[in-house]
């Protein structure tokens, strides 16, 4: 019979780029304009196949690693996770490798301050009334989903770009992220509310069941000041076609 437990050495601490122990491991307003980008390292008995959850505050993400060539591994952070999840405050930062013998080891922690003096949410977060039931199934999916956003002051040639990423719930894995531009009407500055219905059955039932999805938008004002981010919404996801199970 194999022994399934393993006795590893606990892996080292993630890092972040920019962030050291000369500054307290600080993100400032000189750092935040290289983004954020975090670093799972060559950690101790590394094999292919490993899984890697990342531990960011309240965020979680699960990676695969499919060969330990890929390490160490950069993730950008400030690009690819929620707004929300880059604001100022203090993050406890670390990672858990799964082996395949499902086995679990934590790393060492970082305790990373982001201290950029900016307001990353500054907008509403969009709606989704296809989510009204505290959920997203295949009949609601089946004719696309539509988001309304809504912001003040909405001008006619705002680029609004709507991001969707979608993740099992069981593993935080992320299975799907779609994005989608959308320049506001005069139709749209006047009501205050923009319709985009760009969000396909078949972005759906990429994310499928058993999952949950997280939408959030951008807008690039038309006079070209600066770019402000949404709030983000979150919904449960399960999207399989009638009598399919």
């Amino acid at each position: 019979m194999t022994n399934k437990l393993k006795v590893s050495a606990t892996p080292v601490a993630p890092t972040v780029l920019n962030a050291t122990s000369d500054d307290g491991y600080t993100i400032d307003q000189y750092d935040i304009t290289s983004g954020i980008t975090l670093i799972i390292p060559q950690y101790a008995d590394a094999e292919d196949g490993d899984l890697v959850m990342v531990h960011w505050g309240e965020y979680h993400e699960q990676y695969v690693v499919s060969s330990i060539a890929e390490l160490p591994m950069e993730i950008d952070v400030y690009n690819n996770y929620p707004p929300a999840y880059h604001a100022d405050g203090k993050y406890d930062v670390y990672y858990t490798v799964t082996d395949h013998y499902q086995n679990h080891t934590d790393s060492e922690h970082l305790t990373l301050t982001i201290a950029t003096g900016e307001v990353v949410a500054t907008l509403p977060a969009p709606v989704v009334p296809d989510a009204d039931p505290g959920y997203i199934n295949y009949d609601a999916a089946s004719d696309g989903v539509i988001v309304k956003i809504s912001y003040t002051p909405m001008t006619t040639g705002d680029i609004i770009t709507l991001i969707m990423k979608g993740y099992d719930n069981a593993s935080n894995m992320e299975k799907s992220s779609v994005t989608y531009d959308y320049t506001v009407t005069a139709i749209d500055a006047a009501t205050g509310t923009a319709t985009v219905d760009s969000i396909t059955l078949e972005d759906m039932q990429t994310i499928g069941e058993d999952a949950y999805a997280l939408f959030w938008y951008t807008v690039a004002p038309a006079d070209g000041s600066a770019v402000e981010t949404s709030e983000t919404f979150q919904t449960i996801v399960d999207v399989v076609p009638p009598g399919s199970m």
